[in-house]
């Protein structure tokens, strides 16, 4: 029977919910539920970052490549740990939040653990079945995502792209990339360390590579985690940040230290500077509500994960790897990656074995990491470049000995490649030089002073010839002062570079130095090597030339005289040092 206007009237006014059935005697009312919109489901596990430094060009990119419009888009982000790929991942995601019927769902990729425990969470809030477990809870969860209307799906720190089918290698569990969903309408975002992420589980032109920021971007971040309104000059700031190579991770660390200890930038520079407490600060681990708490965030261990990774790839990435740990980390030659391939490690030859082809695919594996930078230079000349903290935590990771072992081997390489100076050789000289100064800070670690000494002397003749006086200064008073230590101030060797560094301060000028140092090496060599020794005479007639260059003429005349009859007696008329001595 119908219902009168009044009753329905009075029904639709009443407590009833909607969707509420009635009955009473032959009256039958249901009560229906106004249209309306089903809530987005979003699943976040961090809370937006308002300390965000907005790197607008990389912001860009990504909202280029993943559209509000319509349709199924997705992409990646790239690059070194602690590079800011999460963060900006994390505002992308807070940013179609905008949107009202919109789900947003993260996952964790670093193990297969972290995504199925992610999926669960995601299976809870869509109302999927409680009792599924394994690939059905996958499937089920996987179903449901691509059931929403609009949806955004981001997988963090897909680092492991084995897990995806990418390079399987044997025992490889079985893919997750079959429960990554699909369909015409959605959006996908990738983090992850390894570049070949681009051209497997995104194309090639949906990849964007997170640099290290820029002077500005890292400037801001600085003055940010120090809790400053805008950023202020300070001395120090600029060569701090080039310490920390403009890490997003490490500067905003140093920031964050800096204003708890209520600490100027220059005496936070200055303790980073110190070696006893340069790993000390590096080590610090801070909260930080914006990263998981169980994963580590100090910037030494940082790589570890992904340095482990290599290791299980490539045993030749890792080799190299860990020689080129002690090379300059700038403009590092093809020819010396090759080398570093090529060492003898352990009880293994591992390069001497390994082709053209598989030392390239090692190397390529460090680019994709972003452990190593590739640069082309004129002529097809290839070089890398290696990020500096990256090189810190290499060494930092190593075992008990392993800084030893692995810069003596550098220091063995680098000698074997540095060439004597000669006009050919210059270019050769020239590419290997600030790589063979780098190695000599590792002597004391390697044990290897001696040898060490010998490589700076190479160094220090190339520069001779090059009359490059004022970097040849500090890499004599280096090999002299190694030889001291090791070989004691009376050896020849020693004395030699005592020589050395007294030629350099006269062509630069500095004659009272230089005079100290020849009277010096001189006296020495008549102890040791005796007055007649050819190097004895060649010290007399230094120190005659540096009289004459102070306008001594009358002292310079003497002991040119007594070094050309020496030279009659020991050389011969005939000798090149003795016709030289007779026109001074």
């Amino acid at each position: 029977m119908a219902s009168s206007g009044h009753e329905r009237r009075k029904l639709s006014h009443s407590q009833f919910g909607d969707n509420t059935f009635m009955n009473q005697g032959d009256l039958h009312v249901h009560v229906p539920r106004p249209p309306g919109r089903a809530e987005a489901v979003r699943v976040i596990p961090y809370p937006r970052n308002e300390d965000l430094v907005y790197r607008q060009d990389l912001i860009d990119k990504l909202d280029r490549l993943l559209p509000l419009t319509p349709g199924f888009y997705s992409a990646a982000l790239w690059g070194l740990g602690g590079s800011g790929k999460t963060q900006i991942a994390l505002d992308y995601a807070y940013r179609r939040c905008n949107d009202s019927e919109c789900c947003i769902f993260w996952v964790h990729a670093d193990s297969e653990a972290t995504f199925t425990t992610d999926y669960k969470t995601i299976g809870k809030k869509l109302g999927v079945d409680k009792r599924l477990d394994g690939s059905d809870l996958l499937d089920s969860v996987r179903n449901s995502i691509e059931a929403q209307s609009r949806w955004v799906f981001i997988i963090d720190n897909a680092d492991n792209l084995a897990l995806f089918r990418v390079g399987r290698t044997k025992g490889t569990n079985e893919s997750l990339s079959m429960y990554i969903p699909r369909g015409p309408q959605g959006t996908i975002l990738w983090t992850s360390r390894d570049a070949h992420i681009t051209g497997t589980l995104v194309g090639l032109r949906r990849g964007i590579e997170v640099p290290s920021m820029t002077r500005d971007e890292a400037t801001t971040l600085l003055a940010t985690a120090r809790g400053k309104k805008s950023a202020v000059e300070e001395i120090g700031k600029n060569r701090l940040l080039e310490e920390l190579q403009r890490l997003p991770l490490a500067v905003s660390q140093a920031g964050a230290y800096i204003r708890r200890t209520s600490m100027t930038i220059k005496e936070y520079l200055d303790l980073l500077m110190q070696g006893t407490s340069r790993w000390d600060l590096l080590k610090i681990n801070d909260f930080d509500r914006h990263r998981r708490p169980e994963v580590s965030n100090i910037v030494l261990h940082m790589w570890k994960i992904s340095t482990e990774r290599i290791r299980e790839e490539s045993e030749l990435s890792y080799q190299i790897l860990h020689v080129i740990a002690y090379l300059d980390s700038q403009d590092i030659p093809h020819e010396l990656m090759v080398a570093a391939s090529q060492c003898s490690i352990g009880d293994e030859d591992i390069a001497r074995q390994a082709t053209e082809l598989e030392v390239q695919q090692a190397i390529t594996r460090l680019v994709e990491y972003s452990f190593l930078n590739t640069r082309r230079e004129e002529e097809g000349r290839r070089s890398y470049e290696m990020h500096k903290l990256v090189q810190e935590a290499v060494r930092y990771g190593l075992p008990e000995n392993g800084e030893a072992y692995y810069s003596s081997i550098c220091l063995q390489m680098v000698d074997d490649m540095f060439p004597e100076s000669e006009k050919d050789t210059w270019a050769r000289c020239e590419q290997y030089m600030v790589h063979a100064i780098r190695v000599g800070d590792w002597a004391e670690t390697s044990g290897k002073e001696a040898e060490t000494s010998i490589l700076l002397s190479k160094v220090s003749d190339f520069l001779y010839d090059r009359g490059r006086w004022t970097e040849r200064e500090p890499v004599n008073r280096r090999a002299w002062n190694l030889r001291r230590q090791v070989l004691g101030e009376n050896h020849p060797d020693t004395i030699r570079s005592m020589a050395s560094l007294a030629t350099t301060y006269y062509s630069q000028g500095r004659y009272n130095e230089a005079e100290g140092i020849y009277k010096q090496t001189l006296d020495l060599r008549r102890q040791v090597l005796g007055e007649n020794h050819p190097n004895t005479i060649r010290s007399m007639a230094d120190l005659a030339t540096t009289y004459y260059s102070q306008g001594r003429y009358n002292e310079a005349e003497g002991i040119y005289k007594q070094t050309l009859d020496l030279r009659r007696q020991v050389l011969g008329e005939k000798h090149p040092d003795t016709i030289r001595n007779r026109n001074p």
